[in-house]
């Protein structure tokens, strides 16, 4: 039986690109919070915008492990990030319809990590995907749905 037809024999309705993309502003903007908090010192100090671009990338690798390790805990763990929470979705894995296992929420986070830094590319795939998934949501064998 064909994923599509599944989600709608479970009675599940795929979330919108829309709540997708309004998830993942939230879930950025607080990852950004978290950065220039923890390195409130050194941000306070740039004084020009050059200064807080190579500040900026002289965090790059903290920053990456900082996305990674958002995505990566709050989907295994609750099957969501903040950003989903408050727009009432939830990543779940293609099989089982529960919460992704650990590894393939993982995956989902490293390459969704790849999906940002060449321009959200993977992301847009959603917009002509009909399950509304994104490379990384494929990537992971998970798929992105309403809660009820």
């Amino acid at each position: 039986m064909e994923l599509q037809e599944k989600i709608e024999r479970e009675g599940l309705k795929v979330a919108s690109v829309t709540k997708r993309a309004i998830a993942m502003a939230i879930d950025d903007f607080l990852i950004s919070l978290i950065v220039v908090l923890a390195f409130f010192d050194a941000f306070s100090q740039a004084k020009t915008y050059e200064d807080v671009m190579r500040l900026t990338d002289s965090l790059f690798l903290f920053i990456l492990a900082a996305y990674t390790l958002y995505h990566w805990i709050f989907v295994a763990l609750y099957g969501k990030t903040v950003g989903k929470f408050f727009v009432k979705i939830t990543v779940i894995d293609a099989e089982t319809f529960d919460k992704p296992s650990l590894l393939k929420a993982f995956i989902r986070s490293a390459v969704r990590n790849f999906d940002e830094m060449i321009f959200y590319l993977g992301m847009f795939y959603a917009v002509v995907d009909p399950l509304n998934r994104a490379i990384h949501d494929i990537a992971g064998n998970v798929i992105v749905i309403e809660d009820n």
